[in-house]
């Protein structure tokens, strides 16, 4: 067999030998039997059916990740819930004992669920409030002071507008923003750029071009995020270590044991 055609079958079955160890690994995140225990959302199973985002692995694993650790900048504190979907994080901020909770968000039957999952879970009312509206004209209309921690939780990659955002936040002073986003893993790019249909449900809600269907958005790399971070007046950041939290079955978790997407608390640089 000349070379260039041995070189070509090596190459196969190296590929092959690869992609059948990724499939098996694969399937061993995807059905780890030792990993079947219950979480957060299980005693509040009306957030699996009020969204088409509700994988009950995924928001027991999420909550995990970004209320478990961080219940000191929740508990007693006042919280800003930015994209807050059907009110599943505002709610598990009321459950960590929050003092308030104000969640914007803009699609209209998301808002109505969040009402009703908080009248359904008995939140007395004023606790746990919901806004309609696009989230950078919402937070222009409130109070520097007013809030001592920020969640931003699956929003940041839903927009091309990441400063803006982080400046407006940082306008109102809060001591910690609670961060999980997709990033870009291209050594050699800053933000990854694309259109995406606001029609779903986990998409960018408000085109703010001539396109009524779809939102340019933007995934930046680690690097960039903090430096946009530092900028807003945020330059200490804590990533969660998901590999290092016990999970053994990744259902619907992929992009975060890949290192696709991140979570973090960024803290407030003192005065």
């Amino acid at each position: 067999m000349p070379k260039v055609g041995i070189l070509r079958l090596v190459a196969s079955r190296a590929r092959n030998h690869y992609r059948e160890n990724f499939l098996r690994l694969e399937r061993k995140l995807f059905h780890d039997k030792s990993d079947q225990g219950g979480g957060f959302f299980d005693a509040y199973p009306r957030f699996y059916e009020t969204s088409i985002i509700g994988a009950r692995n995924r928001l027991n694993k999420r909550y995990r990740a970004l209320i478990e650790p961080n219940e000191d900048i929740i508990r007693d504190k006042s919280v800003l819930d930015i994209a807050s979907h059907d009110g599943r994080w505002s709610f598990a901020a009321y459950k960590a004992g929050s003092r308030y909770v104000l969640g914007i968000e803009a699609r209209h039957h998301l808002v109505q669920h969040s009402q009703d999952n908080m009248r359904m879970y008995g939140v007395p009312e004023g606790k746990v409030e919901f806004v309609l509206g696009d989230v950078f004209e919402k937070l222009d209309q409130l109070e520097p002071g007013r809030f001592d921690t920020v969640f931003c939780l699956g929003f940041f990659y839903h927009t091309m507008h990441h400063m803006l955002l982080l400046n407006k936040i940082g306008h109102l002073r809060p001591s910690h923003i609670i961060l999980d986003t997709c990033i870009d893993l291209d050594p050699d790019s800053f933000v990854a750029v694309q259109l995406e249909r606001v029609a779903h449900e986990s998409a960018g809600a408000v085109p703010d071009s001539g396109d009524p269907e779809r939102i340019l958005v933007g995934s930046p790399t680690r690097s960039a995020l903090e430096l946009m971070l530092a900028s807003a007046g945020y330059p200490s950041i804590k990533y969660f270590d998901w590999h290092r939290a016990g999970i053994r079955r990744w259902d619907n978790l992929i992009e975060y044991h890949r290192g696709l997407r991140v979570s973090l608390v960024a803290v407030r640089k003192p005065a």
